[in-house]
């Protein structure tokens, strides 16, 4: 139970928030102030072990390709919304980008039954095995960091590594979080009935820009199913990794919002902590892809190319070990 001195601190840190965003609103350069580029080719597949997945797929690089990447979205704000300024530019850098929406979300699957962080992980895995691109380098952003962490651990022949973005092994110790988690019946059923007007509203209050584009983000937002997310955000609030975490043996880098008050620093740094993982600081707010994408997309190709040369270390080692022993 929230107390009113909780819920008073929760008030300040979201004022906290509110200057912070105002910081780089001004500025500009959100990821709706230019026209949205051209999306990867969309497919729908019976996957094996999963059901219909749509998915996002550039395809490989002309120039040959560095590897896989798995993008996995946050909550509520479904692939394309999320990655749109993300896929060219990892596949301008020599990656392969795949994407799919988690249950509920998006186009994601609608399967009749109560939402499990751990079906997305599985949804995901599934679809790898079915493009037969594994193992891939997992981009993971706050549900999607936990998705991503349930990969490693319950799917590890599909995982090479992982950047886990604005997360933590928990979000339900957060003051703010915990008051979000509780509100998720009341949430829900405004999900249901808000009108385009209102989300319209909730998305210019974060980013403004080209009005096609703001246009076309509210209208990706409302694709979810209401019961589904608000779901999702109770499974969030369930989510502790820090019981096995340890058994986690895929090289990881966490890549830190420094003003995240939704996800705090500090339990992003002990998620890196937890898995002795480097870490890649990012001067942003928990919505960074929106907020800040230029910032957030250097951040993000810094934390993958430290990824890289920790698995050539990693790999490295291994062949002088198996040298060693001939």
């Amino acid at each position: 139970m929230i107390s009113p001195v909780g819920a008073l601190r929760t008030t300040s840190l979201l004022a906290k928030q509110a200057q912070s965003l105002v910081r780089f609103l001004v500025s500009g350069h959100t990821s709706l102030e230019r026209p949205r580029p051209t999306m990867p080719p969309g497919y729908i597949a019976e996957v094996p072990g999963a059901g219909d997945l749509f998915y996002r797929d550039t395809g490989e690089p002309a120039a040959g390709s560095r590897g896989t990447v798995l993008l996995l979205h946050g909550w509520m704000v479904p692939s394309d919304a999320h990655w749109f300024r993300t896929y060219s530019l990892l596949h301008e850098r020599g990656y392969r980008v795949i994407a799919l929406d988690a249950r509920g979300h998006g186009r994601g699957l609608r399967p009749g039954r109560r939402f499990e962080l751990t079906d997305c992980a599985a949804d995901a895995a599934a679809l790898v095995r079915y493009l037969g691109c594994e193992p891939v380098l997992c981009v993971g952003y706050s549900m999607g960091g936990l998705i991503a962490q349930l990969m490693a651990k319950r799917h590890p022949e599909e995982v090479a590594g992982a950047v886990l973005a604005a997360t933590a092994s928990e979000l339900r110790e957060n003051l703010l979080l915990q008051l979000t988690w509780s509100g998720m019946g009341v949430f829900q059923w405004w999900l249901k009935l808000a009108p385009r007007w209102m989300w319209t509203l909730a998305v210019n209050a974060v980013v403004q820009g080209d009005q096609a584009t703001t246009a076309w983000a509210v209208g990706e937002l409302r694709r979810g199913a209401a019961e589904d997310i608000a779901e999702a955000g109770r499974d969030i609030g369930r989510f502790d990794s820090r019981p096995w975490l340890e058994d986690v043996r895929q090289p990881m880098v966490v890549l830190v919002t420094t003003l995240d008050l939704l996800c705090p620093p500090s339990h992003q740094r002990e998620l890196a902590r937890r898995l002795e993982a480097p870490l890649v600081e990012l001067h942003s707010d928990h919505l960074a892809p929106a907020t800040t994408p230029g910032r957030f997309g250097r951040g993000l190709c810094e934390a993958l190319d430290l990824l890289e040369r920790m698995r050539e270390r990693e790999e490295s080692g291994l062949a002088s070990v198996g040298e060693a022993r001939r």
